[in-house]
């Protein structure tokens, strides 16, 4: 393995108009460049994001230390970033920093091996995992998309942050293609609805209305009209950390609608039997396993209970949540655990323990299109990137296609 020569790191905007970061390794015959995305809704324990400016000066005290060495794998060059760094979250050098030089450099690893990129993570995956090299067979991830935004990802409309549609095909074409139909039905809906379409952070569109339903109904309305032989599920990503006062113990799901761990619970069990939710992600307060188990324990048996927040990517989180049994899938961002070897350690465990794996994007995006690889490397479940509308989202779903067609 040659060293690396050179590492330059730039400031790029993100599809928010905010800064990112983008690091370009090269040596004479090999250039390898990652892009970072940056979370709105974050969890307690992610992995630090540090200042840019913080950023530029620990990566110039890092960066002869980096070109001193010679990394024969991702895991090798992941774990001198970790003992560099020597915080569990990424403190000292930042999550972010941390994440942008090991996508390089697993990019970068990808060029030097004349491989694609998801086959570079796949070799890495089973390294680190070889007991799963024999048991995991391959199916095409599934796709969420987030089609209509709230939250936080939303200047107004439901305290939920995401309202998906998920096609039940292992045709990621032809889910895609679905998507977009769906996309455009519902434009239109809004348009003749409320006048005028507006959208969120990941490309869903809005409503000016604070009811959490009333999505849903939309989308059921829709669906009924399509001819589709394809079966789209509904899916929630709540985000209720979002709208939770830790001093009242209380979710306050609406401006007039004010609600206990117990009485949330008996929502999701009213919106389940209207609607048939085939997801639910994040829908308790971060640190509340309990309820987690509770929901699962009434509709886990059909509906999938996702941790986001509650798990951020993190192993020794994810091997919690499973001896809770309080999730049956997580979501799998690396900016959460801040390196990629750490991200497929996490995947790893959650084969292990029977919890399926969605890959996941952020709220501000940029066009790399690294994750789609990683799901694909990782055999994932699932695979989350927004809507179908503004090209950072769409790069990563055409990416799963193309990888696919060619594999």
């Amino acid at each position: 393995m040659p060293k690396i020569e050179d590492i330059q790191l730039n400031i790029i905007k993100d599809s928010k108009g905010g800064d990112t970061l983008k690091a370009v390794m090269t040596t004479e015959n090999i250039s390898a460049c990652s892009s970072i995305p940056k979370g709105k809704s974050r969890g307690e324990k992610e992995a630090a994001v540090v200042s840019i400016e913080k950023v530029l000066m620990n990566f110039e005290k890092i960066k002869p230390k980096i070109l001193n060495q010679s990394f024969d794998s991702l895991f090798d060059f992941d774990n001198f970033l970790i003992d560099l760094d020597q915080t569990k979250n990424k403190q000292n050098l930042g999550g972010n920093l941390t994440l942008v030089l090991s996508q390089t450099f697993a990019r970068f690893l990808s060029l030097y091996k004349q491989k694609e990129l998801w086959q570079t993570l796949e070799e890495e995956f089973f390294i680190l995992n070889p007991a799963l090299e024999k048991t995991l067979t391959f199916s095409p991830p599934l796709f969420f998309f987030n089609l209509l935004n709230g939250g936080k990802h939303a200047p107004y409309g439901p305290y939920i942050q995401e309202y998906l549609i998920i096609p039940q095909t292992n045709s990621p074409q032809k889910s895609l293609s679905l998507a977009i139909e769906f996309l455009q039905n519902l434009k239109i809906y809004i348009i003749q609805n409320y006048s005028q379409c507006n959208f969120g952070d990941e490309g869903g569109v809005l409503i000016p209305s604070n009811d959490y339903e009333e999505p849903l109904k939309i989308f059921k309305e829709i669906k009924s009209k399509m001819d589709s032989e394809i079966e789209i599920s509904f899916g929630l990503d709540v985000a209720a950390s979002s709208f939770y006062h830790k001093e009242e113990k209380t979710y306050h799901l609406a401006p007039s609608r004010t609600l206990s761990s117990q009485e949330l619970l008996e929502t999701y069990l009213d919106l389940n039997k209207k609607y048939n939710l085939f997801s639910l992600e994040d829908p308790f307060e971060e640190n509340d396993f309990e309820s987690f188990k509770n929901l699962k324990q009434k509709i886990g048996e059909r509906t999938l209970i996702i941790g986001d927040d509650l798990t951020v990517t993190n192993p020794q989180i994810l091997n919690q949540a499973a001896q809770n049994d309080a999730i049956s899938g997580i979501i799998i961002k690396p900016t959460q655990i801040g390196t990629i070897t750490e991200t497929l350690q996490t995947i790893g465990l959650a084969h292990r323990k029977g919890i399926k794996a969605i890959i996941s994007h952020r709220s501000a995006d940029t066009t790399d299109d690294f994750i789609a690889d990683l799901a694909i490397a990782t055999r994932a479940y699932g695979f989350k990137s927004g809507s179908p509308q503004n090209p950072e989202r769409v790069v990563k779903y055409k990416r799963v296609i193309s990888i696919l067609n060619n594999k």
